[in-house]
């Protein structure tokens, strides 16, 4: 049955994203949304298909389409043109045009559904309410003519098949798919029967509790819809793990990176009765949200350091000068070390062991957990920066970004500071060893003092034969100068000393507080600027790694970039609400 559903969700994907939509008001129930019976696990609605082709055919997605190889391909093909002449023919027939002509066709919203019931083949249907019905009639008629018509001329027997049921003409094509207008909408399943099914259920009404409309959970969330989305989603998770628990079950245990930064979310995930999902796009603006209910009693002891205590947040984000990305994550690290044996895989719980006795040697003999991690407050901030590359002395051929992560200490742990401090130093110490083995230059250790703030530093020692006779490539090893420094109770660890400092300058203005468990901020035209600095590096690099020529380069390169600018200045926040877990993505836009 799993099988079977997801062949079938690949069949229809393409009709679901072309009859996407904006939602009616708050509140509005759709006609066509009282067909879908109560055994949907999985329900998509639509109201204003309209407003979707203004996008897509809107000259912002059209220039980004265009960047696209194999669009361009395409739009160039003698298929495209062959397939626009019919659409324009069609269109003239029917004394449109094409874009008038689906608008009408689709005007008045739709609504995917997909139904499995225990014991029963799982079905896919999306009805599509015409803004036209009349016109909905004259489309089908004239399509029907054409291709019959076209059919007798090549001399192949009748390409569509009929027949009624119940007053209402069904219609196929092979064997997979079927369509019917019923009462003035097009309805298109995947199979004749569940077009007699859906028949049926008009005809005779659905019964008592029989439609979602009438179940309590779709009800709550249709209410909560807010209006001017592009569309909304609903799944039914513990209905999905009821069919089958292999495909749609989360594991227990996962590994240590997903458990570490995402623990309480895939529980949610796991235990979660549903989720929702709304889209909305507009002029400026692409934003989905996503809800999924916290577990019922809780996250459980072992999760007590995925989430925040009630009106406590994530630290601000910081976004010194050129920012590419900005993250802050609240996690309370000692506590979650004090549950990894409930978290993790026994093997992953015996690797952690090591790190008690690393922190011994960098952290004067502390004990992991409650020594380091317990001196830690629960605000992790990372910082990814342009630097000026222009001030590098020498400046690195391939130009990297700066990182930085941002420590928050407990104010009453003066020696750990400190203890931070000695094992920045000792971990250079390290690298310069493993450099001298290898005969790569070493890092110099200094210091500097920067707007009151102790600075210490390192840089890589140039080589000799690398920057000044300009015949060899200046190594990327040159983007680094890490350093450290410690700003009130922020620790600042950098992969950059110029980085360093625009942190010092930013941690000591104000700033507002956080919203959310995780808030990560993306500048996609900063981003593309880097990335056209080392342009020609990764031109090379996709010829190497996948064969193309270097126009084929080119133009994939030139769509990633494409594609970063008209996203523009993207936004994702993770709150850890009492009742659900709330994932926003914005995006504005850029041109």
């Amino acid at each position: 049955m799993a099988r079977r559903l997801g062949i079938r969700l690949g069949i229809l994907a393409p009709v679901v994203l072309t009859f996407g939509a904006a939602l009616p008001a708050r509140g509005e129930v759709p006609k066509i949304s009282r067909w879908v019976g109560n055994d949907a696990v999985i329900y998509v609605e639509a109201a204003r298909p309209a407003e979707l082709l203004d996008q897509v055919t809107g000259v912002s997605f059209q220039k980004l389409l265009g960047t696209i190889p194999v669009y361009s391909r395409y739009i160039k093909s003698d298929d495209y043109q062959r397939g626009r002449q019919v659409l324009d023919l069609i269109a003239g027939q029917l004394d449109t045009t094409w874009d008038k002509g689906l608008r009408d066709l689709v005007g008045g919203g739709a609504v995917l559904a997909v139904e499995a019931g225990e014991g029963k083949a799982p079905t896919i249907y999306l009805l599509v309410a015409p803004r036209d019905p009349a016109f909905l009639k004259r489309a089908n008629t004239t399509l029907l003519e054409l291709a019959r018509k076209d059919a007798a001329v090549k001399g192949n027997p009748d390409p569509v098949k009929s027949a009624e049921y119940r007053g209402f003409t069904g219609y196929a094509s092979g064997e997979k798919g079927a369509y019917a207008i019923v009462q003035d909408v097009l309805v298109i399943a995947d199979r004749g029967d569940t077009v007699k099914m859906l028949v049926d259920r008009v005809v005779d009404g659905p019964k008592d509790g029989g439609s979602i409309v009438d179940d309590a959970g779709w009800k709550a969330r249709h209410a909560q819809v807010k209006p001017g989305g592009l569309a909304w989603g609903y799944a039914r998770l513990e209905r999905l793990r009821q069919l089958d628990a292999q495909k749609f079950s989360v594991p227990e245990k996962t590994k240590l990176p997903q458990t570490l930064f995402f623990g309480s979310w895939i529980e949610a995930l796991r235990k979660g009765p549903w989720v929702a999902a709304s889209l909305s796009w507009s002029d400026g603006r692409l934003a989905a949200d996503v809800t999924l209910p916290a577990p019922a009693g809780g996250y459980g002891a072992p999760y007590k350091g995925y989430v925040p205590p009630t009106g406590t947040t994530s630290a601000p984000l910081l976004n010194p000068p050129g920012t590419i990305a900005s993250i802050s994550l609240w996690r309370d690290l000692s506590a979650l070390w004090e549950t990894r044996a409930d978290l993790l895989a026994p093997e992953e719980v015996q690797g952690l062991a090591q790190l008690d006795t690393v922190a011994g040697q960098f952290f004067g003999g502390r004990d992991f957990g409650a020594g380091v991690l317990g001196a830690l407050q629960p605000h992790w901030r990372v910082v990814v920066a342009q630097q000026d590359y222009g001030a590098m002395k020498p400046a690195p051929d391939l130009k990297y970004p700066a990182v930085a992560l941002v420590i928050d200490l407990k104010p009453d742990d003066d020696d750990f500071a400190q203890r931070l401090k000695v094992a920045f130093q000792s971990i250079a110490g390290l690298a310069n060893l493993n450099a001298a083995q290898s005969k790569a230059p070493p890092l110099e250790l200094g210091s500097e003092t920067f707007e009151g703030v102790t600075i210490a530093t390192t840089r890589f020692m140039p080589s000799k034969d690398s920057p000044a006779n300009g015949k060899e490539p200046v190594h990327y090893r040159h983007n680094y100068s890490p350093s450290a420094a410690q700003v009130d109770s922020h620790f600042i660890i950098s992969s950059s000393l110029g980085l360093t400092r625009d942190l010092i300058k930013t941690l000591k203005a104000p700033a507002k507080p956080g919203q959310a468990t995780l808030a990560l901020e993306a500048d996609g035209g900063v981003l593309a600027g880097l990335l056209e600095l080392n342009r020609n590096r990764i031109v090379m690099q996709n010829m190497l790694e996948k064969g193309n020529d270097k126009a084929q380069a080119e133009a994939e390169v030139g769509t990633l970039l494409s594609v970063l600018r008209y996203l523009g200045h993207g936004r994702l926040t993770v709150q850890d609400a009492a009742d659900a877990l709330k994932v926003n993505l914005e995006f504005v836009l850029g041109r």
